[in-house]
């Protein structure tokens, strides 16, 4: 099926409708640049083997691991209480990760693409140690431990619900003050700490990185505008493609995923 004669950002080999983005933008802090194209996490994915099962006609994917034993769903939704990402097992309630629209994809592909990592699980204190070297200021409110982004704008919480059986998740709630009080909600996440524990380090990893994301015209939320440094960057949207198709390369020779590559440091654009 055909789809270039139409008017779509799904147009361009990839990421980006490389005839019509003209520049890109270098955008910090990261957490509030927008989720970016759902395919820097979805065709990598299907690069190192999982399986498309999303149904024709109806907005949402649905992909499966090589291994049939767990399931990513993207069914976007406009509310930003709400999760669009959903990662879970395939069988059976052992935990989650659940990320919304605004999430970036950047880090929601931390998460992802150490999903079949191995190795042992981090204490606590270092994940909290790899927060506090970028800048993130620890918290505790009662039981409950945070960090704080450096702009003040994200949280990260380690949380245990008060059930029988308590359950650990992480979470991350990222708003913007409307003053007098009152704050703009732009997206949150939570993951199950029963969840691999190489992926919840790829997260916190991409959420901490202080290095700024590139993103195009009109990918950045709109209740942003304010709180964001842009820059124009010297990487073009067609190498910015050919950086993504190397990346696909990569994990389909490996079967691991490649380190997405930094933006360039330049002088400030005005």
């Amino acid at each position: 099926m055909s789809h270039e004669r139409f008017y779509s950002r799904v147009n361009g080999p990839t990421l980006h409708r490389v005839n019509a983005v003209r520049w890109l933008d270098e955008v910090a802090p990261r957490h509030l640049a927008g989720g970016g194209d759902p395919r820097h996490v979805t065709e990598h994915l299907l690069a190192s083997g999982w399986s498309n099962h999303s149904v024709p006609g109806y907005p949402h994917v649905l992909l499966e691991s090589r291994d049939r034993r767990l399931h990513l769903t993207l069914e976007p939704e406009a509310d930003e209480f709400l999760s669009s990402w959903r990662v879970h097992p395939a069988q059976g309630h052992a935990w989650s990760a659940q990320f919304g629209i605004h999430t970036p994809v950047e880090m929601i592909a931390g998460f992802t693409g150490a999903l079949h990592s191995t190795g042992p699980r981090p204490e606590e204190t270092e994940l909290w140690r790899l927060a506090a070297s970028r800048g993130w200021t620890m918290q505790l409110a009662g039981r409950q431990r945070a960090a704080l982004s450096p702009d003040k704008t994200a949280s990260l919480f380690r949380e245990s619900s008060l059930a029988e059986n308590p359950i650990s998740r992480w979470s991350v709630q990222v708003s913007v003050p409307l003053g007098e009080g009152r704050q703009r909600w732009i997206w949150n996440a939570s993951i199950d700490e029963a969840a691999p524990s190489a992926a919840l380090t790829g997260f916190i990893d991409a959420l901490t990185d202080p290095a700024p994301l590139l993103r195009s015209e009109g990918q950045t939320p709109q209740h942003t505008f304010g709180f964001l440094d842009s820059r124009r960057s010297p990487i073009t949207p067609e190498q910015h493609r050919l950086q993504h198709l190397r990346r696909l390369e990569a994990v389909q020779r490996t079967g691991t995923p490649a380190p997405p590559p930094g933006p360039a440091r330049h002088k400030r654009h005005r």
